[in-house]
């Protein structure tokens, strides 16, 4: 189907974070880090996968929290830095995110643990990363905990407001309410991070556009630095996958709150830094994704972890309904002096080409990009190209094709527009089970 064909439809595609999606990850056999090909500034990622609660709509690797099983976990994650630890070394570490899971169920001693091992193996990661991140919900956000995070060297903290509505917290399996995340994000505030950020989802069951706009209004009064604004993407292995609930919110109502977001946030002094996030930074809210987009690569470290090398994507032990025995895979290699990669694709030239298109299709130096794939953007992706201009979603400024408001409002379903017929193939029937 055509763009514009899609979005006269109104077509939902969840966000495009990563190319090739994980769907095409076939087992690996026989990995070495020596086939790997970093660039010289890479970012670092640590899954820590533990949870107080399981919520309906996630799709990450998760189980619930158990201090025995934790402590197990830190000890292999530190032995899998070990690993690493000539390739991190030997590059200049950019950004640090700890996500799960909810990182923030950790003793600031572990998290000190963890951050010990990545200065034995990088002495000056604190020092040059300038985004080191922890991912926290509102219901594990306590005052002192926060300011040990803050003296071991975090300087952003994520949290997972999702909304500020009772129900629509109950429903998708909550333990806290609006007014706990509200104290949540004022404490931050209050510890003065560099860099509070704050999810807000739409489409969540129960939510209206009225719901939505009255969570958009408590947040902007709460004034963090960075809000991301996420539209629910059901996943097959999901509870909320699983249940298949009725009245969830229609396609064209999600877009519709999309429109809604960006006006109240520009409105307010924020500034667009990618099609679903606004901040008041100046660099935009996000280190470690915007340069990961770029084709910074990336190393995953801990169970269900993705590592973004140039010429290979692969992922330690994985899966949604069963975190634990993903974990236990994960640290049984570990423990026995093995990688714990299952999973990966080694990524052709023309995959590269693609993921680099996708990654920086906000703003996409087209000189650049023929310098580093030989072939004109036009040329290579004709009908794309044609349907971004004719569309109004894109237009030429210089040597850059940049979206516009629409082009930023529709930007997974132009990303999903540059997918190889291989991996659509193999995303386009994933999504359908939905």
């Amino acid at each position: 189907m055509k763009l514009n064909e899609k979005i006269n439809d109104y077509e939902f595609q969840p966000e495009v974070y990563a190319y090739p999606t994980a769907r095409c990850y076939k087992k690996l056999d026989g990995f070495s880090v020596a086939q790997l090909k970093f660039t010289d500034e890479i970012n670092v990622y640590l899954h820590i996968p533990f949870c107080s609660q399981l919520c309906t709509f996630c799709g990450y690797l998760k189980t619930l929290n158990s201090e025995t099983l934790r402590k197990e976990y830190i000890s292999a994650l530190i032995k899998e830095i070990k690993m690493y630890e000539e390739i991190i070394g030997d590059k200049k570490v950019i950004s640090v995110n700890i996500g799960g899971g909810t990182p923030s169920l950790l003793q600031p001693n572990e998290l000190g643990e963890i951050i010990d091992a990545l200065k034995a193996a990088n002495e000056g990661i604190l020092n040059n990363a300038k985004e080191v991140s922890i991912e926290a919900t509102p219901e594990s956000v306590e005052y002192e905990k926060f300011k040990e995070f803050k003296d071991l060297g975090i300087n952003r903290v994520s949290i997972g407001v999702e909304s500020f509505v009772d129900k629509e917290i109950g429903v998708a399996g909550r333990h806290n309410d609006g007014q706990v995340s509200s104290n949540a994000v004022k404490t931050l505030k209050e510890l003065r991070f560099r860099n509070v950020v704050c999810d807000l989802m739409i489409g969540i069951e129960d939510q209206t556009e009225k719901t939505f706009s009255d969570s958009l209004d408590t947040m902007i009064e709460l004034d963090p630095d960075t809000v991301e604004v996420y539209a629910l993407g059901v996943i097959p292995s999901t509870m909320i996958g699983k249940r298949h609930p009725k009245g969830l919110m229609g396609n064209r109502e999600k877009y519709e709150c999309y429109e809604i977001a960006r006006k109240k946030f520009l409105e307010k002094g924020y500034f667009q830094s990618c099609h679903n996030r606004y901040s008041k930074l100046p660099e935009g809210g996000y280190l470690q994704e915007d340069t990961v987009f770029r084709g910074a690569s990336l190393i995953g470290l801990g169970a269900g972890a993705r590592s973004y090398a140039q010429n290979i994507h692969y992922r330690n032990p994985f899966e949604v309904l069963d975190g634990k025995g993903a974990i236990s895979r994960y640290m049984n290699k570990i423990n026995s002096g093995s990688f714990a990669v299952e999973t990966g694709i080694f990524l052709s030239g023309d995959e590269r080409m693609r993921r680099y298109a996708i990654g920086n299709i906000e703003s996409l130096d087209l000189h650049k990009f023929s310098n580093l794939f030989g072939a004109e953007f036009s040329t290579v992706f004709k009908e794309v190209y044609s349907e971004m201009i004719s569309t109004g979603c894109a237009y030429e400024a210089g040597s850059k094709l940049k979206l516009t408001a629409k082009g930023l409002l529709f930007r997974d379903l132009i990303a999903r527009q540059l997918f190889s017929s291989r991996v659509e193939a193999l995303e386009g029937p994933y999504r359908a089970t939905v």
